[in-house]
């Protein structure tokens, strides 16, 4: 890979010209370019290869995004986790266009990335001090499969806050307090089962005020089909229907807890390249 492939729009070169602090465009894409470089070494992630990384998914699906803003503006401690984080180019963003940044927590399996987010971003710990909690969503120490939590989490506020201070390899103490989740290019990494695994560990982070959402968006299709690599791993793509399905009855057990919204955008020109975005809320 090389900068000459790289592309930013107005929007992504604005940004990343403020939160890096590399103004100069041909210096900025060559900045980029080798973050990306040794990122290929701690996995070799095709988004990486070919600086998907760098698109904002994010703010895609505009409606999800007012959502996350608005609970960010209105309601008081409202925790906003990005699993799978990669980088924090996602809640990098969220955070300048106003959500709360003590609010905010990165999560992903593996924690080269977040690190090289620091080195992308010209930060540290201390000048961006976003809570990273390093994990394997598949590990019940990291988070464990409990029911949607329908009153208040147990725990206080307080509690939670004086947890995040302390480097904490486990989310579990989170339960009941997520007012927003966002996992984008998650779940088609996963097979059927280990998606609905993941769909149920997430749901019970989620506060269960009216308003709270998990949000995001993954690989997709028309009509729901597996596939497997030529390393024999095997990935299910999900249509629209089986998604809301898979949320309201295998993970709620019912439409009474939430509403769930989903689209496919169609890629005529490569069928697994369909996208579906989605967003589950409380009710």
């Amino acid at each position: 890979m090389n900068d000459q492939t790289l592309t930013l729009d107005k929007e992504e070169l604005a940004f990343y010209q403020k939160t890096t602090g590399v103004q100069d465009v041909d210096k900025l894409k060559e900045h980029i370019t080798e973050v990306a470089k040794k990122a290929l070494k701690v996995y070799p992630y095709h988004c990486i290869s070919t600086f998907g990384f760098i698109r904002f998914r994010i703010r895609r699906s505009p409606a999800s995004y007012a959502q996350l803003l608005e609970l960010g503006a209105s309601r008081p401690d409202a925790f906003f986790m990005d699993l799978g984080c990669c980088f924090g180019n996602d809640l990098r963003m969220a955070i300048e266009d106003g959500y709360p940044a003590h609010n905010v927590i990165a999560s992903d399996l593996r924690a080269g990335y977040w690190e090289l987010g620091h080195e992308l971003f010209n930060s540290t710990p201390s000048t961006f001090p976003v809570p990273f909690i390093p994990g394997d969503i598949f590990d019940s120490e990291f988070l464990s499969i409990q029911p949607p939590l329908q009153d208040s989490p147990v725990t206080t506020i307080d509690s939670v806050r004086s947890l995040l201070q302390t480097n904490p390899r486990t989310v579990n103490f989170l339960r009941g307090h997520l007012s927003a989740i966002h996992a984008s290019a998650f779940f088609h990494l996963f097979n059927k089962e280990g998606q609905l695994i993941a769909a149920k560990k997430l749901a019970s982070l989620l506060s269960p005020l009216p308003g709270s959402i998990i949000f995001g968006s993954q690989r997709g299709a028309a009509e729901p089909y597996e596939e497997t690599d030529d390393t024999g791993t095997t990935f299910y793509r999900r249509s629209p229907g089986s998604w809301k399905e898979m949320w309201e009855r295998e993970v709620f057990g019912g439409k009474e807890m939430i509403t769930v919204e989903v689209r496919l955008q169609r890629n005529e020109k490569e069928a697994s390249g369909d996208l579906l975005w989605w967003i589950v809320t409380r009710v």
